[in-house]
């Protein structure tokens, strides 16, 4: 079975819909009491679990990892030839969300943005702002 369709970018193609039946087929036959399985999605890494159905989604969705073409952690043996050359998985960064990465830059300059600021008490006094400070943050 050709594998060719994991690096086909167009994830609604006959060929992609195809490859990701074969792979669920094979890792159904390969861990045939399992009900979740390590999802080869670019999001989740091989890392984590999903049930069967759920992975074929992820696959749809975030693609497969593209370098995932020994399927060793569905149940595919490696032979010991090829395993000199294979990528080792745990060494590839999984793919984020850009606005996780933005949101994250965010946490890390203005830590607490987001957190809920409205803790008022009924002890607490405003703090008063000078008008000159006002204006400057108006201006901002």
């Amino acid at each position: 079975m050709s594998r060719r369709w994991i690096q086909n970018p167009n994830r609604c193609s006959d060929e992609y819909l195809d490859g990701i039946e074969d792979f669920i087929e094979f890792a159904r036959r390969h861990n045939p009491d399992a009900t979740r399985i390590r999802c080869p999605c670019r999001r989740c890494n091989n890392t984590l679990w999903e049930t069967i159905e759920n992975v074929g989604f992820h696959l749809v969705r975030n693609g497969m990892i593209e370098i995932y073409s020994i399927w060793n952690l569905h149940g595919e043996q490696l032979d010991h030839a090829s395993s000199s050359n294979a990528i080792r998985m745990d060494s590839v960064e999984p793919i984020m969300d850009p606005n996780d990465q933005v949101m994250d830059i965010i946490e890390d300059v203005f830590p607490f943005a987001s957190t809920n600021i409205n803790h008022e008490r009924e002890d607490d006094v405003p703090i008063p702002i000078d008008s000159a400070e006002f204006e400057q943050y108006e201006k901002l």
